[in-house]
């Protein structure tokens, strides 16, 4: 009689033999999507670490540059070749605007330039939509099949220089 002790009963390691793969089924798909979780969550934090990052370069290139004269007039232009320029540092990363976006979807129209009498340039990106990495939305598993849309979320920055 294989399986059964000295009693007619079934040894303990006879009984515990599926518990592991039942274990194992059980917590995968758990592990699986906390696994995926912090991976968008990283890549959401990385997206707007980015925008922050290009937004604070092309503020302190805006201040700078934007004084007219010897820079004690105090007087600010925003010409538009600057903007332009100022808008392809933020999303390409360099003045020519070559090269693909920083970032997917990042567009120079999302980019609003300003200046105020006292002499600050400020610099701000809206309505940047995240883009997950999972495919752009997240599956319902307790809904049967609807979806939970990541397109909802908009990541901005903004940054205020006074002008050098």
């Amino acid at each position: 009689m294989t399986g059964t002790a000295a009693g007619g009963r079934r040894s303990r390691a006879a009984g515990q033999r599926g518990l592991a793969m039942v274990e194992f089924v059980i917590t995968a798909p758990i592990l699986i999507f906390l696994m995926f979780a912090i991976a968008d969550i990283s890549w959401g934090f990385t997206q707007s670490c980015l925008l922050a990052d290009s937004v604070r370069d092309a503020a302190r290139y805006l201040a700078a540059n934007t004084l007219v004269g010897s820079g004690s007039t105090g007087v600010i232009n925003l010409s538009g070749a600057f903007i332009t320029t100022t808008k392809n540092l933020v999303v390409y990363g360099n003045p020519a605007g070559s090269g693909s976006p920083i970032l997917p979807g990042l567009k120079t129209s999302m980019v609003t330039i300003a200046s105020d009498t006292s002499g600050d340039v400020s610099i701000s990106i809206v309505g940047y939509s995240y883009s997950s990495i999972i495919g752009g939305s997240i599956p319902e598993l307790w809904s049967g099949g609807s979806s939970v849309s990541t397109s909802g979320i908009t990541l901005t920055a903004f940054n205020t220089l006074r002008a050098l």
